[in-house]
């Protein structure tokens, strides 16, 4: 399979930057500190549905957003397009920014906890990739498809660029050349499967071998479909399933500022009250090169964050916000959310989870996520695609979606049976704004009891 060199001139967006910031930083006066992040893109979108292109073209983009803070402490932010090809465009668009900011900035109260630049450190982290050439994608995601599918999804690959600066002479660049296929096959009965195949280097054996599993997986959804009762299931979660419970941790639960205030369920775990199993570890990696270490806030993370470890709560993510308003020392996490969470895996070994779970259901998805109590970690959602009845080790016909409200304390503590040996990527596949950073790496996990009400 060939691949292309991008039209995206990373070096020249580098150069561009460092003299925007260099023109930028120049501009302030005394007791005026500022950061400029940067986040560019180059990407080739396909839509598909029906198993057929809808939508195929290339978006290239680049938005700078820049934090000045004033002397009292009062913080002005703004985003705009990075534009200007020379100096004198640069040097124009820098000065009207400063000029705007310290107009704007007059009626804002001073912020007590600003995070004012003041360590001077530098990092360049490039992650090349091997991607499909824009004029190939086509056919190799849609070129093999068997009669009969209905391939519903989105390709996205290319560069993604995030970078940033301040005026204490702090530069961090990230920039990664990746992709995913995010899809689903469907039944003219109104079922589907869902996967996904993402990474840094196209391998076409490996997506085909993606889209044949996925394909084998609809035939049990062809079968009626099984009206279960409210009550306690035995189940097993799917790396996917197992990484929306896991999402639901960045919802408030590890911001050391919540717990602070006593508003995360974790709070339970520090007053020993609750606990993990110790088949439960969890870490922030940012070695799997999903997202980068710094934040637009300034904040650089250890390259590994250790946050439970065989059960026990290890740290919670700590911004330098945090820091200053509650005495615990920063950790680098600036939004004190999980950015590329890794889950420690067990001795499952994936091919054995029907078995393992006897008789129960085996839950492929869950969506609609959110707290029905968040104090206590209880979490509620809904079934989704292809979640199966399965009985004596044999999946047996599709169930009727079906609502949980069960708490993380037992997902990944009482209730927490056996983990898979094997994990899966789950990429971030937002492109709202623009191409999102970050992922997970994930295994399934099986559950002797999940309450269903609904």
């Amino acid at each position: 399979m060939k691949t292309s060199a991008h039209i995206f001139d990373e070096q020249q967006l580098s150069s561009r930057f460092s003299l925007f910031c260099e023109h930028f930083f120049s501009q302030l006066s005394g007791g005026e500190s500022a950061r400029v992040s940067l986040a560019a893109e180059q990407t080739h979108f396909l839509r598909m549905s029906r198993g057929a292109v809808r939508q195929n073209g290339t978006v290239e983009d680049a938005q700078v957003q820049v934090q000045f803070i004033s002397q009292a402490g009062q913080v002005f932010e703004l985003s705009l397009p990075f534009v200007g090809e020379n100096s004198n465009a640069l040097a124009h668009l820098a000065f009207g920014i400063v000029s705007k900011a310290r107009t704007q900035v007059q009626g804002i109260p001073a912020d007590p906890y600003v995070n004012r630049p003041a360590a001077r450190s530098t990092s360049s982290v490039s992650h090349k990739g091997q991607l499909l050439n824009p004029n190939e994608t086509v056919e190799a995601v849609l070129g093999r498809q068997q009669q009969g599918d209905d391939l519903v999804g989105i390709y996205a690959g290319g560069l993604t660029v995030s970078a940033l600066a301040d005026s204490a002479g702090m530069h961090h660049w990230f920039s990664s050349e990746s992709f995913f296929v995010d899809y689903s096959l469907w039944l003219t009965n109104g079922r589907a499967v869902k996967s996904s195949y993402a990474g840094r280097t196209w391998e076409q054996d490996a997506y085909e071998q993606s889209v044949a599993q996925t394909r084998a997986n609809l035939e049990i959804l062809k079968k009626p479909q099984r009206v279960l009762k409210p009550g306690n299931y035995r189940v097993f979660l799917a790396p996917s399933a197992t990484s929306e419970l896991l999402n639901m941790l960045s919802w408030g639960a590890l911001s050391e500022g919540a717990l602070q205030r006593k508003d995360s369920p974790l709070c339970a775990v520090r007053a020993g009250e609750k606990s993990f199993s110790p088949k439960f570890s969890l870490k922030e990696n940012f070695a799997l090169g999903f997202a980068p270490r710094f934040s637009n806030d300034g904040e650089l993370a250890p390259e590994v964050i250790s946050l439970f470890e065989n059960g026990k709560f290890v740290q919670a993510l700590v911004s330098a916000r945090t820091e200053k308003e509650f005495g615990v020392p920063s950790n680098g996490c600036g939004s004190e959310r999980l950015r590329t969470p890794e889950m420690g895996t067990g001795t499952l070994a994936m091919s054995d989870a029907c078995n393992a779970l006897g008789t129960g259901l085996y839950l492929s998805d869950l969506h609609y996520l959110n707290w029905s109590d968040a104090i206590q970690g209880r979490v509620t959602g809904m079934t989704r695609y292809a979640c199966v009845w399965v009985e004596n080790g044999e999946p047996v016909c599709p169930i009727q979606d079906m609502r949980f409200d069960e708490t993380l304390f037992r997902c990944f503590g009482s209730e927490l049976a056996e983990v898979t040996r094997e994990t899966e990527v789950i990429p971030e596949t937002s492109t709202y704004v623009r191409r999102a950073l970050g992922g997970a790496r994930v295994p399934g996990i099986l559950v002797n009891n999940f309450q269903f009400t609904l």
